[in-house]
């Protein structure tokens, strides 16, 4: 027997009373004993089952707040990746809030401030080469160059370590386009594309793009200033030099079809020009050949002694110098007689195209009426000088 109070054992089992605490003791029989016995073995169990319970759901909670961490860290991590940093500080402020002593979080946020700081001073230098402050941005540069830790491995400042490269890269291709546009001449410019080799492909693609483009640009316009003066050989030489080296460029090959096709219409024009000036050329000199020289007036006067005095002008209607012109000429009587023939001298002996010369005659002894007949008129054209 054994008391229910103290758990004392080795009691009589006749006694009364517990020996060592002095509770009334319960008969074995007693469905109170009976029941006290029970409860003694089922208080510890019952403990034992609510702190199991306790526990379990204590690590539930601190298992879902560290699963709720956790996300907030990957969503931080891969928002600041993206250069969302801002998205992603508020993804660690959250994670923060459940856990503000969790030193992952703690480090990636001074981390991601870090990298945000530096990646907007680097948005600053690409707008120093927007600007083409190209001196400027290669000092910045380098400075943003030692303030990133070459050593640290994490993907953001591999990330930032790439775009300053980049952005190196952007200054030495801005400085080489600022060159470029100072360039004038084909030979300038293709003396450039050696210089590129040196430049990733991206970057020297764009530039060799941008010197083809200018040589485009200055073959067509020394083509155009060529054809407009009628240089058409000339206009052809400079759109070929440009296409050694942009091959089948179809704005110059166009250019050249133009300009050939203008030659060969100039050409022609110009050939039927020469026809027709070597056929008025000689109309004009066979007019005054044959018709520069025209009589304007001829009289006879009849003096008291019968002799007839004979005058005249004549006019240079050509467009040569004329000199030694002979007048021919009939003296006929009133009935139609000749009653001579002979010929004489205009003076000055020189005419210019649209002067007038004089010439005379007497016949003697007519005595009657008389007219005269001009039977020719002949000149000598001026020799022309070259």
């Amino acid at each position: 027997m054994f008391c229910t109070n103290c758990g004392a054992n080795r009691i009589e089992a006749n006694a009364n009373y517990c020996y060592h605490c002095g509770k009334p003791l319960s008969k074995p029989d007693d469905p109170k004993a009976k029941k006290l016995k029970r409860l003694q073995y089922l208080l510890p169990l019952l403990s034992f089952i609510l702190v199991i319970m306790i526990l379990y759901t204590t690590k539930l909670y601190e298992m879902k707040v560290n699963a709720k961490v956790i996300a907030f860290q990957e969503k931080g991590e891969e928002a600041a990746l993206a250069g969302e940093f801002d998205k992603a500080l508020r993804y660690i402020e959250n994670g923060l809030s459940y856990r503000n002593d969790y030193e992952i979080l703690i480090q990636d946020k001074e981390m991601i401030l870090v990298i945000k700081e530096l990646k907007e001073e680097l948005d600053a230098v690409e707008k120093k080469i927007m600007n083409e402050q190209f001196a400027a941005a290669k000092s910045e540069i380098n400075v943003l160059k030692n303030q990133v830790d070459q050593s640290n491995q994490s993907p953001l400042f591999i990330s930032l370590s790439q775009d300053i490269q980049q952005v190196e890269t952007s200054v030495t291709v801005g400085e080489i386009k600022e060159e470029i546009n100072k360039l004038t001449t084909i030979d300038e410019l293709a003396g450039k594309l050696s210089t590129l080799y040196t430049l990733e492909l991206s970057e020297a693609s764009e530039l060799k793009q941008q010197i083809y483009t200018k040589m485009v640009t200055i073959s067509a316009t020394e083509a155009e200033k060529r054809l407009e003066d009628k240089h058409f050989n000339q206009a052809v030489r400079v759109i070929d030099e440009a296409l050694e080296y942009v091959v089948n460029n179809e704005k110059l090959l166009s250019l050249k079809e133009r300009v050939i096709a203008e030659k060969t219409s100039f050409e022609k024009a110009e050939q039927e020009r020469i026809e027709k000036a070597m056929l008025a050329a000689k109309k004009e000199e066979e007019r005054n050949l044959t018709k520069a020289v025209q009589l304007t007036t001829s009289k006879v006067n009849v003096d008291k002694y019968g002799d007839a005095y004979i005058n005249g002008k004549v006019k240079n209607s050509g467009t040569e110098t004329v000199h030694s012109i002979v007048i021919e000429f009939n003296v006929l009587d009133e009935n139609g007689k000749k009653l001579e023939s002979g010929k004489t001298n205009v003076f000055p002996n020189k005419l210019e195209p649209g002067q007038s010369g004089d010439f005379e005659h007497v016949t003697y002894s007519v005595k009657e009426n008389a007219k005269v007949e001009i039977t020719n008129i002949s000149w000598l054209l001026e020799e022309k000088k070259g």
